[in-house]
C-alpha cells in the first residue's frame, strides 16, 4: 500500500513540475516574461524539485 502512495505522489509532483516548466515556457515565448524572469523560475522550479525530492528521501 505505502509503495501505491508513493507511486501517485511522484506522479503527481512530476506532473506538477512539467506542468510549470511548460508555463513559465509557455509565458517567455509569448514574450509575457522576460528571458531573466524565465531563468529565474527554471531555477525556482529546479530547488523545488529537489527540495521536495530530499524531503520525501527522508521518509
Amino acid at each position: 500500500m505505502k509503495k501505491a502512495l508513493l507511486g501517485e505522489e511522484r506522479e503527481r509532483l512530476l506532473s506538477e513540475d512539467l506542468w510549470l516548466n511548460y508555463f513559465n515556457q509557455y509565458l517567455f515565448e509569448n514574450g509575457t516574461i522576460t528571458e531573466k524572469e524565465y531563468k529565474k523560475m527554471v531555477e525556482k522550479i529546479a530547488n523545488r524539485k529537489a527540495k521536495l525530492s530530499h524531503n520525501r528521501a527522508a521518509l
